[in-house]
């Protein structure tokens, strides 16, 4: 099982819409995918159309360090499994130990045989991201074209490698995902260049245009590809997913 995380400490720049629709594309590319919501907002569970109230998550497993079978649901797409967030879930009640998603992934591996597993983090940089971190082969970081969110991917960066290192992770970073891109404007057009020029042409993964049908089927609970598969949003990310898959086989 290859795990992706998907992570930025800065909330509102398409993080959770890209782990739903990634985890979607792989999904509908015929392979076995299990979504982890780590982000106790529950969003993931929204835009798959899914309940926000579960007996028990993955915030419950991590406050024992021990890993539930019952915890997996299943979604409307057949090759997608999803374990959830505690949408009330207190941050302050899970200790400073980073292995327990560890411990939880040597069990989940017994239970069934995934292909891929996303795991969608809090726009934070605590001991959740530490414990994802720890179990994660890949990490992309989603990030609006815009000045600010730029600076915060740079400052992002920074933190996550620090993280990795302290945690002893061997994590790959796969790029940046440039959201809610809108070419026509001087400013996108602009920081696309400096990320470029920062991380490294290589390291900036394919743009997601902006689209107003992503937030509409997230609202909805629909995944694009199903609604509008010929929209901007659908077509983008189903490149960014196989863009995704030859990098990592390549790696």
């Amino acid at each position: 099982m290859k795990t992706i995380l998907v992570t930025n400490r800065k909330g509102g720049v398409g993080k959770t819409t890209t782990s739903v629709n990634l985890a979607v594309n792989l999904a509908t590319k015929g392979f076995e995918v299990l979504i982890i919501d780590l982000d106790t907002q529950g969003h993931i569970q929204v835009g798959l159309g899914l309940s926000t109230n579960y007996p028990i998550t993955i915030h419950d497993m991590l406050k024992v360090g021990k890993f539930y079978k019952d915890s997996i649901q299943k979604t409307n797409i057949p090759t997608l499994d999803i374990i959830p967030a505690h949408i009330n879930f207190d941050i302050s009640e899970l200790d400073s130990k980073s292995d327990r998603l560890k411990k939880i992934f040597r069990k989940l591996n017994t239970k069934k045989r995934y292909d891929f597993c996303i795991i969608d983090t809090p726009p934070t940089s605590d001991v959740l991201l530490k414990n994802a971190l720890k179990v994660s082969d890949f990490a992309l970081i989603p990030m609006q074209c815009e000045h600010l969110s730029f600076i915060g991917v740079l400052q992002f960066l920074r933190i996550f490698y620090k993280n990795s290192i302290s945690v002893k992770s061997d994590i790959e970073f796969l790029g940046v995902v440039p959201t809610m891109f809108n070419k026509s404007m001087p400013e996108h057009r602009e920081i696309l260049k400096k990320l470029e020029l920062e991380i490294g042409e290589n390291r900036v993964l394919p743009s997601i245009r902006k689209d107003l049908k992503l937030a509409k089927a997230f609202i909805d609970g629909v995944p694009l590809y199903k609604s509008s598969p010929r929209a901007r949003g659908a077509v983008d990310y189903e490149q960014l997913s196989s863009h995704i898959l030859n990098k990592i086989e390549g790696l």
